[in-house]
């Protein structure tokens, strides 16, 4: 069925089944950094969700937080669905911030400009 706004959205639990066999990666949060690894024109095979993180990650990439923003879905969702591209190897997170640099003025003024472009 559509939705309100008339458009077809996938369930997050069918975009992340890899989540019932416990082999889940641990350590994402909405602090942490997801780049891509993988190339997104050469992923044309999944899910048009994972093919767009993708694509928003490549580069330097982005914290977890920008990415809900920016796709749309509420942080716990998104959690999820980014540890399914990191088991897949599709994209790669590094360790959240230490309590200084998430309390850098200037990190925090980056990341307020890319979440008002989003």
């Amino acid at each position: 069925m559509s939705g309100e706004r008339g458009t077809r959205r996938t369930r997050t639990f069918a975009l992340t089944a890899a989540m019932a066999d416990g082999q889940r990666p641990e350590g994402i949060t909405m602090h942490s950094t997801v780049r891509t690894v993988a190339d997104p024109k050469s992923a044309r095979h999944i899910p048009e969700e994972w093919q767009r993180i993708l694509a928003l990650c490549t580069g330097s990439g982005l914290a977890v937080a920008e990415v809900s923003a920016r796709i749309g879905m509420r942080l716990t969702p998104t959690v999820d669905l980014l540890r399914e591209l990191v088991a897949h190897g599709l994209v790669e997170h590094s360790a959240p911030l230490t309590e200084a640099d998430a309390s850098n003025i200037e990190f925090l003024r980056r990341l307020r400009r890319g979440l008002e472009r989003g």
